[in-house]
């Protein structure tokens, strides 16, 4: 425990949070000092947490961390008794509950911030079934259900462009002249797909003026 305790402190205070806590003063922190830590984190992971939580109800800040731990799939260390504690334990801001969390957090901040992203828009709205029998929102949840798949893809798209080791300056000149080696083609065809999915009425308009073609040299 007490190598995980040194890890949260060493992370803490590192940007972007830059806390300046050693051992002693870390584990001195009140239970609503320490929530408040919590809270600095899961907003650093989401934004939408950047909240003060001294103006905020408890049950509220327990129904909202709840919900963004179980999106970030977190699991509770433990028994089925420590997982019965989990929650009051949580919302007491117990040490033995927080101090695992936050090491968790910490140890995976950027993988996660990409986890709380792409929840926004695949985590689905659940509609009652009655709802679903009336033809208007019935039509209108198979376009959401069709659009959240657009995306996956498009995400997909978008990683293998990032990882293809082709920089975005690389890819505006492969814009600008007609006989580029053929290694581009790939990564300049899914640009070209994406590009006309997500702009589809402004596409030739953007490669057209200059400005665009200006900006990468």
């Amino acid at each position: 425990m007490s190598e995980q305790i040194k890890f949260v402190v060493e992370q803490l205070n590192k940007d972007p949070f830059k806390k300046n806590f050693n051992l002693i003063t870390f584990d001195s922190l009140e239970p609503l000092q320490l929530l408040q830590v919590l809270n600095e984190v899961l907003a650093e992971i989401d934004p939408k947490h950047n909240i003060d939580i001294r103006e905020e109800a408890p049950d509220q800040t327990a129904k909202r961390m709840f919900s963004l731990l179980g999106i970030l799939k977190y699991k509770p260390p433990g028994n089925v008794s420590d997982l019965n504690a989990f929650r009051p334990g949580l919302v007491t801001g117990s040490k033995s509950i927080i101090h695992p969390i936050l090491h968790w957090l910490l140890q995976r901040t950027n993988d996660l911030k990409k986890r709380a992203y792409l929840a926004r828009f695949l985590v689905k709205v659940e509609i009652p079934a009655d709802f679903l029998q009336d033809d208007v929102v019935s039509d209108t949840y198979h376009q959401y259900e069709e659009l959240v798949e657009g995306f996956k893809t498009l995400h997909k798209e978008c990683e293998q462009l990032k990882n293809s080791g082709f920089s975005t300056a690389e890819i505006r000149r492969a814009l600008q002249t007609a006989d580029q080696p053929l290694q581009f083609l790939l990564p300049l065809t899914r640009l070209h797909h994406l590009i006309q999915i997500l702009f589809p009425c402004s596409f030739l308009k953007i490669l057209k003026q200059p400005s665009f073609l200006d900006s990468s040299q």
